[in-house]
């Protein structure tokens, strides 16, 4: 409800605009004053969206009165009512940016149409306000995303002069989340995305978020500083996981930043949330990363011994050099410190774990297996045992370099299944058995082989397909979503106006405009 503030220092003239605006039923919440200097006060006091005011009063002018209001409230709509029609005064009215002003005695259908017209300038200014508010905040996301893949600040700054960037500083940390399957994509409702970042605001209710959305896997959190509450990562993790399996029912990989010092370091935070993230395709008992050592040392693993040694001569299989690095340094700190399993059960499980590594490569003859085996066996420190197993591990680790596939043959294979399927559903795993190789081991070469992850090459292809569609064709946008791969339009059109700063529409009639004045 709007609020009107009534000033005339005759109280049968207010009662007068009072019972006009009762009579034409105008929803105002009506406040009335007898002079100027009391109605500064109630200005001062409260928020005034229409001045209706006399111009002859004590102490403080109508004139007067309706300056320091604009002074106050910029956008407030004055109309003064006076028994002077004279032109000097109408010259004075328009200075101060009236919207009318209305001579005694008020005429009923004048002092109608003029309210309409202030109440409906009103309604525009607020729908402007709103557009401009909304387009600003689309620019902070659009800038955001473009932050943390590395665009210069410098360059963004250039870019968009007209945004306040002291925003980045308000950010404390970053929360990676990632799915294994296109969640975000298949979102049916803009709604239902709503419904989303309300579940992780009532799983962090003493933080407010703004949310990018990366891909239909990814949606990155920055977390707003909060002078009240310290941000802490203990627990918060397991509660944003239990929240979201809790209403989906699915479960989610969430890495979570170290406290953001300067703007200018997000895109290396983000870089190492990715790789933290990564690390799920090593872990099957975890969704938090990067893994808290000290909790996990006080934790007993769920994968059996005869697990590892499977992953492990699964990794060899594949040339999957993280993967073999990783699980023998899990099965190494599994009994680095483990006072409860017998010296014998230990000797017997490496040897049985030399013999599966040699067996595998053929890197020893049976003689030298043996001497190894013995050699194990006489150790009297877990420590000697380890060392004895890198030893076999860097000589794996060697072959392994020498036999495995050409990375940018393997990249090239990739890259060409996506765009030739890049209309499908395309996960991480679906791609990695094209290649015959571990999901892990995948992701890692085409980051190193492209500089970017699949997730992020699969997204720029399809914002560019979209992109050449719009500017070469007539294509409905719906039709151009499920084109380029999206099932969900609302989810495309957000993705390609953060990815290129204007809507799909927008963007074609931006295109246009450009074609017709070259």
């Amino acid at each position: 409800m709007y609020r009107i503030l009534i000033v005339d220092d005759e109280k049968d003239e207010r009662n007068v605009i009072r019972f006009l605006l009762n009579k034409y039923h105008f929803q105002l919440d009506i406040i009335e004053s007898n002079n100027g200097k009391e109605a500064l006060t109630q200005l001062e006091k409260q928020t005034i969206d229409i001045l209706f005011t006399d111009i002859k009063m004590p102490f403080i002018d109508g004139i007067e009165l309706a300056t320091r209001a604009r002074e106050l409230y910029p956008t407030i709509q004055t109309i003064f009512f006076t028994g002077h029609d004279d032109f000097d005064f109408v010259k004075k009215a328009l200075s101060l940016r009236a919207v009318d002003y209305i001579l005694k005695p008020v005429k009923p259908d004048e002092f109608q149409n003029t309210l309409c017209s202030v109440i409906q300038n009103i309604k525009n200014s607020e729908k402007k306000q709103a557009q401009i508010e909304a387009n600003t905040e689309l620019l902070k996301t659009h800038i955001l995303n473009r932050l943390i893949n590395k665009a210069p600040m410098e360059k963004l700054n250039n870019e968009y002069p007209s945004i306040d960037f002291a925003f980045l500083n308000d950010y404390s940390h970053m929360i990676l989340m990632q799915f294994d399957e296109p969640f975000f994509d298949r979102l049916p409702k803009e709604r239902d995305t709503l419904y989303f970042y309300q579940q992780i605001k009532e799983a962090i209710p003493n933080f407010s978020c703004d949310f990018i959305d990366l891909n239909p896997f990814q949606i990155l959190l920055l977390v707003k500083k909060n002078k009240d509450t310290i941000f802490t990562t203990k627990r918060l993790e397991t509660r944003i996981h239990k929240q979201i399996h809790g209403k989906y029912g699915i479960n989610c990989f969430i890495s979570i930043s170290t406290e953001l010092s300067s703007p200018s370091e997000m895109p290396q935070i983000f870089e190492k949330l990715e790789k933290d993230i990564e690390d799920r395709f090593f872990y099957s008992d975890s969704y938090v990363y990067p893994k808290d050592k000290t909790l996990s040392e006080n934790i007993e693993s769920p994968e059996t011994d005869d697990d590892l040694l499977q992953t492990i001569q699964n990794a060899i299989k594949f040339a999957d050099i993280v993967s073999f690095r990783k699980n023998m340094n899990l099965l190494f700190e599994k009994y680095r410190s483990n006072l409860d399993i017998s010296h014998i059960y230990v000797r017997f499980l490496f040897s049985k774990l030399l013999q599966m590594l040699c067996q595998n490569l053929h890197i020893y003859d049976k003689k030298t297996i043996n001497k190894t085996m013995e050699a194990i066996y006489s150790c009297h420190h877990f420590s000697d045992i380890e060392e004895i197993l890198i030893s076999v591990q860097n000589e794996i680790t060697k072959r392994l370099e020498e036999e495995k596939k050409s990375p940018k043959h393997v990249i090239q294979i990739v890259q060409q299944y996506i765009h030739e399927h890049y209309q499908e559903d395309l996960s991480l795993n679906l791609l990695s058995e094209q290649v015959y190789l571990t999901p892990g081991y995948l992701s890692e070469i085409f980051i190193e082989e492209t500089g970017c992850g699949i997730n992020k090459y699969i997204k720029n292809l399809r914002m560019e397909l979209a992109k050449d569609l719009l500017h070469r064709t007539n294509m409905k946008v719906n039709d151009i979503c499920q084109t380029v791969g999206y099932h969900n339009l609302s989810y495309f059109v957000r993705s390609f106006r953060e990815h290129f700063g204007a809507s799909p529409e927008k963007y074609r009639q931006l295109e246009r405009k450009m074609k017709e004045n070259s």
